[in-house]
């Protein structure tokens, strides 16, 4: 397939969305500047819509990529996931970065290379379903179950075991970017099932044009490794 504009667009602009977010938390958590509106609580909101936006468009690009070649693209992404990690714990061990984006990216990818004939059966139910698992299962690395307006507490033997990949972390586990496979396989699925549904409706055969957006959106992963040292580096030099 050539590439999707359209995609490659949102991709854009939520990779853009993502490096604003990253500016002000630099100086506010970081170089220790009072900006009023922004703190973790009140932009929680923001946080999410930027990681659920990388799941699902991710969700959507898996759906149109070979088995084989979506397990390799996984385990390189787990790979500079990694990295990441080793550079926040050399460099910023206060910021350390376990398990973050990346990681759950890759694993997801990885999860659904190896499972691809069957998620191509995944339909609106099966899509329903897994944003409900995501919104049950969101807390869970904080030890409870989401049933709307009720909460069940996670058995705590889990968590000894420190299953922070899956979900299940050691009560002393830290990590300033942390996106284990549950809850968010499951909006990665959701966006699985909706690059199939888009498809069936030929939606890919509407590129779409190229832009600035559509640009940026291309080169997101390497935006992505590089635009916290750029961030940091001018805010160095600034304060």
């Amino acid at each position: 397939m050539k590439r999707v504009h359209y995609i490659d667009t949102l991709r854009g602009f939520t990779i853009i969305s993502m490096i604003f977010y990253h500016l002000f938390y630099d100086l506010v958590y970081i170089f220790g500047r009072d900006i009023e509106f922004y703190t973790i609580e009140k932009v929680r909101p923001w946080q999410i819509s930027i990681a659920v936006s990388f799941f699902i468009i991710s969700g959507i690009s898996s759906y149109l990529t070979k088995g084989d070649k979506l397990i390799k693209k996984g385990l390189i992404v787990s790979l500079l996931g990694l990295l990441i990690s080793l550079v926040t714990y050399i460099f910023i061990r206060n910021e350390l970065i376990i398990f973050g984006v990346l990681n759950g990216l890759g694993g997801s990818m990885i999860i659904c290379g190896f499972l691809k004939e069957r998620l191509n059966k995944i339909n609106i139910f099966w899509m329903i379903v897994f944003i409900l698992l995501f919104i049950i299962f969101y807390n869970i690395d904080a030890g409870y179950l989401n049933l709307f307006i009720y909460k069940i507490k996670v058995p705590e033997f889990l968590y000894r075991m420190n299953l922070f990949i899956l979900g299940f972390p050691k009560e002393t586990f830290r990590s300033s970017d942390y996106f284990p496979l549950i809850p968010w396989i499951f909006i990665y699925l959701f966006g699985y099932g909706l690059g199939k549904l888009l498809k069936e409706k030929d939606f890919f055969g509407y590129y779409g044009s190229k832009n600035i957006l559509s640009l940026v959106g291309k080169n997101s992963l390497k935006i992505y490794l590089l635009h916290q040292l750029v961030i940091y580096g001018l805010l160095e030099l600034i304060f």
